[in-house]
């Protein structure tokens, strides 16, 4: 006979953050363990449900669609070593064996911000003590803007894009950062004008100015910033540096900017990491091609989720060792020989920084945080010759590496410190286009009733948290879907410029302009940020679901 519920189960409370994205908005998570009646012990995994906290000056208790679905998104990981389940103190010493004898040079640590700072800078320490310097993916867009970096940090509030009498958007909020959403739409009932810059007309702006990814913001009179302007764009492994110089260039200190980052603490993890010398994604991924990668760490971060390469998957099999310290069960996870599971994040204890520069505390408002994740990575740090690490004295070097304060109802500002001069550079740098993967590839003709255009990868920050979503579909003007006899109910064949086909994409009538093509889910066939692409109907139409 099956095992009768206690109905007085425990319920834990956990103040966290999501992590869908690095807008920080507050929530609750509420656990429940429920108990068999006849062994009074835990029976199967915890329900889990969220309670909208409304005392988080990030979103006052909204949450958008992936928010709200949050509890749902949890799948934890399980410890393991080349597939079968171990403890987790198992997994450290086997990560630790594997690292150790391996040169630097051939080391690679990743966290892009996908855990708390307290985390990252446990991994840090790891890193100074191999020699190797953990990664935060962005470094690449870094390298090419240079002293301009200066000018793509905190200081700039969602309160001021709601209070501004103008804001120029380079992303699609409704899409991208959803709770962006209420900051615009009370700026617009205040009398704000809001601008859109791309190829896509949003709704909420006033005004939607058209700008081919490989134009120049300096040939857009449109783009006329001032100091009553915020301009909002984001800060992703794929921006485009071009652009980016462009924007930082023309408002020429005098507009407030605020860029969007993608993962939960990208903010934080990239002030922490920002005076090292650090490896961007491409680095990683040239030296796993070229075979001089050996061992490679993921701190919540998976690369077959963010990597654009397409054979990514493979390129991690060939190398000795791929550790995965991670919260959930990812892809990463499943080609990795060694895991090393960690508690959810939502039962983290420590911080998180969000875009706006607001360092919020996660901890329980009820029960207790295990911190599993930050003293398995000090016991890495200990099986590799290193001292035993005291959380509350990484918390407090946290909070005076970042110059923050501890108050989340208080963003954190940095010292003030003289900006380095705006100089162009933005000229010398290529434009997307030139970039692209498949530019180098031969165009194939795509063949009768075929479209070409150019595909550009918007990158949505919940899509790369591998949570399967009804938005793997391609954006396509009207137009191009009569060209290519797109009827309502087929599926559209994608060849990207090297030959290669996606069969069956499902595709959505959007007013973007002819002769491009968007998504905001990664695509088999994005070789890079822009591709070369043909579009034609598949030849038959998807079989109707069938009814149960």
């Amino acid at each position: 006979m099956a095992d009768i519920l206690d109905p007085k189960f425990k319920e834990n409370v956990y103040s966290t953050v999501c992590y869908g994205c690095g807008f920080g908005c507050g929530v609750y998570m509420r656990e429940l363990e429920t108990k068999a009646v006849s062994t009074g012990t835990a029976c199967g995994a915890p329900i889990l449900n969220i309670d909208y906290r409304k005392a988080s000056p990030v979103n006052q208790g909204k949450l958008c669609r992936f928010g709200v679905h949050l509890a749902d998104n949890y799948c934890p990981a399980v410890s393991s070593v080349k597939g079968s389940a171990v403890a987790a103190d198992v997994a450290v010493a086997q990560a630790a064996a594997a690292l150790k004898g391996v040169a630097a040079s051939q080391i690679a640590l990743l966290s892009v911000g996908g855990t708390t700072n307290e985390e990252h800078l446990a991994l840090m320490k790891i890193g100074e003590k191999l020699g190797v310097p953990a990664s935060t993916g962005m470094t690449g867009l870094f390298k090419d803007i240079g002293k301009l970096h200066a000018y793509t940090g905190r200081g700039t509030t969602y309160e001021d894009a709601e209070a501004a009498k103008k804001v120029y958007l380079f992303v699609d909020p409704y899409v991208q950062y959803p709770l962006l959403m209420r900051r615009l739409v009370h700026a617009k009932e205040k009398g704000a004008e809001i601008v859109s810059f791309g190829l896509k007309e949003l709704p909420i702006s006033t005004q939607n100015v058209i700008v081919k990814p490989d134009a120049s913001l300096y040939d857009t009179p449109e783009f006329a910033p001032d100091a009553d302007t915020v301009i909002i764009s984001d800060l992703t492994p794929y921006t485009d540096a071009k652009r980016l110089a462009e924007i930082v260039e023309l408002a020429g200190g005098k507009s407030k900017l605020l860029f969007m980052r993608p993962f939960m603490n990208a903010t934080g993890a990239g002030y922490l990491s920002k005076h090292t010398k650090q490896p961007s994604l491409d680095d990683i991924v040239s030296k796993m091609e070229s075979g001089d990668l050996k061992v490679l760490v993921c701190l919540d971060s998976d690369l077959t989720d963010i990597c654009l390469n397409d054979r990514i998957k493979e390129l991690l099999k060939n190398l000795e060792c791929v550790i995965a310290v991670s919260s959930r069960a990812t892809a990463v996870c499943g080609a990795a020989g060694i895991v090393i599971a960690t508690e959810p994040l939502y039962k983290k204890k420590g911080s998180v920084m969000n875009a706006e520069g607001r360092l919020i505390q996660t901890r329980a408002a009820s029960g207790e945080t295990p911190l599993t994740g930050f003293n398995a990575l000090s016991s890495l740090f200990e099986a590799l010759g290193g001292p035993s690490l005291d959380f509350d004295s990484v918390h407090a070097e946290v909070v005076s590496m970042l110059g923050a304060t501890e108050d989340e109802y208080g963003v954190s500002v940095p010292e003030k410190k003289p900006a380095p001069e705006i100089t162009k550079i933005s000229d010398k740098l290529p434009g997307p286009a030139a970039v692209s993967a498949a530019s180098s590839c031969p165009q194939k003709d795509g063949g009768d009733g075929a479209v070409k255009a150019k595909h550009l990868y918007l990158t949505n920050p919940f899509l790369w948290n591998g949570v399967p979503d009804e938005d793997d579909y391609i954006e396509i003007s009207r137009s191009q879907v009569k060209a290519s006899a797109l009827f309502k109910g087929f599926t559209a064949d994608v060849t990207c410029a090297c030959g290669e086909v996606t069969k069956q994409t499902r595709f959505k009538v959007s007013p973007v302009l002819d002769g491009y093509v968007i998504s905001t889910r990664k695509q088999p066939f994005a070789k890079g940020p822009v591709t070369d692409i043909s579009v034609k109907r598949s030849p038959t139409k998807p079989a109707e679901p069938e009814n149960c």
